[in-house]
């Protein structure tokens, strides 16, 4: 879950030491400090009831000694970055652990009945409960720590993707408000720069043409890791496939440096990972890491069942998921930042069927001196495209470009303008 996006220039430094909880959000983590220590026991679900373990121990063997699985799904473990957060497990280079996770927004089954207006009270302190940490003996600063991604799936048979006016590419959030996070009342600027019905954008008589909340509904099998995801647009009943290739958008080791770091933006204490939202992130990955801490202190979070480079309208198909992961130490080797062997750059076009392929891709282009700039124009063209074409609703073509679309930086030497571009697979429309 990306989570934010603000054109006005802002630090990271300042959006950290800015962002407030609000007061109920304030009052439910005011005692994390002094509870460090039972960090490991973590905070009770209601109503999560016990998950299945997606993935035996007799299916995929680890390398060596047997298989932890980590319960994060009924219990919420943690959801902010912290080297002083004890252990939840302790392993050995070459041991294999399973991270059962809940949802990115934390919400759970709960997401089934989520109402639009429902987008605007959310707990936005709960934001990436994170399973973990694991602590692998022997990891030090100035080592990396690889991490295979052994398999993803997910723990329930639903995800969502939510839209709020505030977040995503077209967010309206600003820093003037940022301290109580703006209570969503900005329009979303989906179609134009300027708020509002912009005429000529799409057809004078589509509804949905304004920055309200939204949620939309995926579905698919407990357990399911290829395959589709069904779309039934919440608005116009219009039904797509959407190709999955689950991965999961935070992993990460302890910050470098002391304190409590929220967990939206990625690299938020040096080169630690986090919320990066990299959709190659799949199983049989191999994704690595400078280790900042002792132990290192690897977490993992924030499931997603299918997602477009760009994850643009803030989410993914967020869901609740199992993923079992495998250490290596590399000794006395140092980057800057994460990196990763992947079996794909685009792991979702091994989802389509032949027939699908053979009907192409929608392709949309922002060119300009700008590249973000350019990423709106790409994705607004590629919205009113779809609008106009699939008989989609303005939200429900966001939310698809969201998923299923997919952002690339076309080229940066063309002086003075750069081009990204968006595609669109045209064959999972039904």
């Amino acid at each position: 879950m990306c989570f934010i996006h603000s054109d006005s220039v802002i630090s990271r430094r300042s959006f950290i030491e800015q962002f407030s909880l609000g007061a109920a959000a304030a009052a439910a983590v005011a005692g994390v400090g002094s509870r460090l220590a039972a960090a490991s026991e973590g905070v009770a679900a209601p109503g999560a009831g016990e998950p299945d373990v997606v993935v035996p121990v007799s299916q995929n063997p680890p390398a060596r000694g047997g298989l932890t699985t980590i319960d994060g799904f009924s219990k919420t473990l943690h959801n902010r970055w912290n080297q002083d957060i004890p252990a939840a497990a302790r392993v050995r280079e070459g041991d294999t652990v399973q991270f059962l996770c809940r949802d990115a927004l934390d919400i759970g089954t709960a997401a089934r009945t989520l109402r639009p207006d429902g987008v605007l009270t959310l707990d936005l302190g709960k934001v990436h409960p994170l399973t973990g940490p694991v602590e692998i003996e022997g990891a030090k600063p100035g080592d990396i720590l690889e991490v295979e991604i052994v398999d993803v799936a997910p723990l329930v048979d639903f995800g969502y993707v939510v839209i709020g006016p505030a977040l995503g590419l077209f967010g309206g959030l600003r820093p003037d408000i940022l301290a109580p996070f703006n209570q969503f009342t900005e329009a979303s600027e989906l179609s134009d720069p300027n708020p509002g019905r912009v005429p000529g954008a799409i057809p004078a008589d589509q509804p949905f043409n304004s920055g309200a909340p939204f949620v939309q509904i995926f579905t698919f099998n407990k357990g399911q890791n290829t395959g589709f995801a069904m779309f039934e647009g919440k608005d116009t009943g219009r039904k797509a496939k959407i190709p999955i290739a689950p991965f999961m958008g935070v992993y990460g080791v302890a910050p470098l440096r002391k304190g409590m770091y929220r967990t939206v933006p990625p690299n938020v204490s040096g080169g630690m990972g986090g919320n990066t939202d990299i959709k190659q992130f799949v199983k049989g990955s191999r994704l690595q890491y400078p280790v900042l801490a002792d132990g290192a202190k690897f977490s993992v979070g924030d499931g997603h069942m299918a997602q477009g480079d760009g994850e643009v309208c803030v989410t993914a198909i967020e869901t609740l998921m199992a993923v079992t992961c495998r250490f290596k130490i590399i000794p006395d080797t140092i980057i800057e930042s994460p990196r990763a062997i992947v079996p794909a750059a685009d792991p979702t076009d091994f989802g389509l069927t032949r027939e699908m392929l053979a009907k192409g891709f929608y392709h949309t282009t922002g060119v300009g001196p700008d590249l973000m700039a350019n990423a709106k124009s790409a994705v607004r063209a590629m919205i009113d495209w779809l609008v106009r074409d699939q008989g989609l609703s303005l939200h429900e073509a966001y939310a698809i470009c969201s998923v299923a679309g997919d952002l690339k930086i076309s080229e940066v030497v063309d002086i003075p303008n750069w081009v990204v571009s968006m595609t669109v697979p045209r064959g999972i429309f039904e």
